[in-house]
């Protein structure tokens, strides 16, 4: 009997000796798991866009062959440079290294006035002179991109990305008693590449950096250029909410000889934005 309880002690003591690796293993492997800033596969924001700064030019070229006039928007036009918009934002994440961004926003200004210059105003086929005109400048954009974080740890993320961005351009012009009127519409697809920066300051107060810029010209049908600068920081009140603020600027040129657009934009946006922020 001694000999078998000695045996049976024996054996309890190898499987405790045994399990120690086995345990050890991991314990390492749980130590090695990734521990990252900004671990959360869904994020959803929603916003308001305060626009307090927008500058706008816009030429719409004669069906006649000769170049429409130059209209500085708010000066020439009347045209509001601020406006609050909704925007919103949101990324999917495949792992920590890899995700979708996705952006949308709509920038809608009217102007009016009364145009008593010498020469006459040219819009496209139009010539407006003493004469109240109408306008309405619509501005939407569609982001869709992917970015790489190439480093990825537990204070800081950072990432190169690239994307597209589906700009679109609504322009109406018309005297106020409906005698004339000119419209244009304009879909600029621009593919854009970019730098992000992430920064936990702590596990819950973030700052995040975005720089995009592109440029393309295609022989004598078009020409575009964007740059666009985001800084904006974030405090988690909740685990999977947060609320912040940041600061936006955006530049876009673009310039068609088309069937359905001749002309020229120039627009430059610069404003805060106000936000919450779902976390998943």
């Amino acid at each position: 009997m001694r000999f078998i309880n000695r045996i049976a002690k024996s054996a309890m003591m190898l499987c405790a000796v045994s399990a120690i690796p086995v345990l050890s293993a991991g314990t390492a492997y749980a130590e090695e798991e990734p521990v990252v800033a900004f671990p959360d596969e869904w994020m959803f924001r929603l916003g308001a866009y305060v626009v307090d700064d927008a500058k706008t030019t816009v030429s719409i070229n004669s069906d006649l062959g000769g170049l429409g006039t130059v209209i500085d928007y708010s000066r020439d036009l009347g045209g509001e440079d601020s406006d609050t918009i909704p925007r919103i934002d949101a990324y999917y994440r495949f792992n920590p290294r890899h995700r979708i961004d996705f952006t949308s926003f709509t920038i809608d200004r009217k102007g009016e006035r009364t145009i008593a210059i010498d020469p006459p105003l040219q819009i496209g086929d139009e010539t407006f002179s003493g004469e109240t005109i109408r306008s309405d400048i619509k501005y939407t954009l569609y982001r869709l991109g992917y970015q790489y974080s190439f480093y990825h740890s537990p204070k800081v993320e950072l990432g190169v990305s690239v994307g597209l961005n589906v700009t679109s351009y609504d322009l109406k012009f018309e005297s106020a008693s409906g005698g004339k009127a000119e419209n244009a519409g304009l879909t600029v697809p621009l593919p854009v590449f970019g730098l992000r920066m992430g920064y936990a300051i702590t596990p819950k107060w973030y700052v995040r950096y975005v720089s995009e810029a592109f440029f393309i010209d295609i022989e004598d049908t078009f020409r575009g250029a964007l740059l666009n600068y985001e800084l904006n920081t974030e405090y988690k009140i909740f685990k999977h909410f947060a609320v912040g603020i940041g600061l936006a600027r955006l530049g876009i040129s673009a310039e068609v000889d088309d069937d359905d657009w001749r002309g020229k934009v120039t627009d430059s946006y610069a404003g805060y934005t106000l936000f919450g922020t779902f976390y998943f």
